[in-house]
């Protein structure tokens, strides 16, 4: 019989790579929890054999009803779409603190709530893998520094709480549980005009950033490659593991030279790269003051820490011949020839 995995977010990137990776595996059958099973994506999904259910990631109960009889399953939590709900922003200013704080304490009590259904005694019966898609602590990594980057230490927040809360090492789920830190979307592009820029006086194009753009970042094709990198931690890795998700690890000035010798473009400023002070770039960033912040910190943390700071808990790109993943992920360049360009200016 097909063991179950159940899968959070599927009509997203990540959500959707995972799907894809196991949807056609007759050794695995798929149930989505997912807010609107209507709705034409997740109707999608169920066209190609998928089991849809709704649950409330506020309510334990769904949670553990929907949980029921896994095998594994892949959770994650949506920082970002609660940002832009009015009554999100309402609360906030009821409670005197930005929609920012509100909307991570928001994901890290449904990232809690997750992993309390999962470590329930019925859903234990039959748990064996538990993957949560996480982020690092940079709250931590700095030693205070910067403690506004609140997507990612609102992930580090429930990760941490399922290693070392005592209720989730006795039920079992602790010792059942891997992470993955999905790192720097390709695709980002997509999300900020900062990232790749055309300088109308040259014709060329630059990435705008508040560092040099020589520190390596772990870029990823989030849809495309994080589904067969889970699907290794699933079936292949001991639990435990915390396993950074890159498809390639290069800096920005590599990514820029990558793209426009992949599409046939000139770069601007200094080899694609224009670099701001941070309070010019910070009045780039749209959003309100908060939000602003909150983007600007994380940019500084990683131009003095980068992305992990170098976390020596975490299964590194150098590492992945251990686990057979080299040949999981896409390169810059093959990511680069096979997107639709047609939403930049170019």
């Amino acid at each position: 019989m097909a063991s179950l995995l159940v899968v959070l977010g599927i009509t997203g990137n990540q959500g959707g790579s995972v799907a894809d990776a196991f949807v056609t595996d007759k050794n695995w059958r798929i149930r989505a929890i997912t807010r609107d099973t209507t709705s034409p994506s997740a109707q999608n999904w169920a066209s190609r054999g998928v089991e849809l259910v709704c649950a409330d990631m506020d309510d334990i109960d769904s949670l553990k009803a929907a949980f029921a009889g896994a095998q594994a399953i892949f959770a994650m939590t949506d920082y970002w779409s609660p940002l832009s709900d009015p009554k999100i922003r309402a609360k906030a200013t009821e409670r005197g603190i930005s929609a920012n704080q509100l909307c991570a304490e928001l994901e890290a009590q449904r990232g809690k709530n997750m992993a309390i259904a999962a470590a329930s005694s019925k859903v234990q019966q039959t748990l064996k893998r538990y993957i949560y898609s996480s982020l690092p602590d940079v709250s931590r990594l700095s030693s205070g520094k910067y403690t506004h980057v609140w997507h990612f230490d609102s992930k580090a927040a429930v990760e941490r709480f399922i290693r070392e809360d005592m209720d989730m090492v006795e039920a079992g789920l602790a010792e059942k549980a891997s992470f993955i830190h999905v790192g720097l979307y390709s695709d980002n592009w997509m999300r900020s005009g900062l990232e790749i820029q055309k300088d109308h006086s040259t014709g060329g194009y630059w990435h705008i950033d508040i560092g040099t753009g020589h520190r390596k970042q772990p870029f990823v094709w989030a849809r495309r490659d994080t589904g067969p990198l889970v699907k290794r931690l699933i079936e292949d890795v001991i639990p435990g593991t915390r396993l950074l998700a890159v498809s390639q690890n290069a800096s920005y000035r590599d990514f820029m030279a990558i793209w426009a010798k992949t599409l046939g473009k000139s770069l601007a400023g200094d080899d694609g790269i224009k670099q701001m002070h941070d309070e010019g770039y910070r009045k780039l960033i749209s959003g309100d003051e908060h939000l602003k912040e909150h983007i600007l910190q994380y940019g500084q943390y990683a131009r003095e820490f980068g992305y992990d700071s170098g976390d020596t808990d975490t299964l590194y790109p150098i590492d992945f011949a251990q686990i057979g993943a080299e040949d999981l992920v896409t390169s810059l360049e093959m990511y680069f020839k096979q997107e639709d360009w047609s939403m930049l200016p170019l």
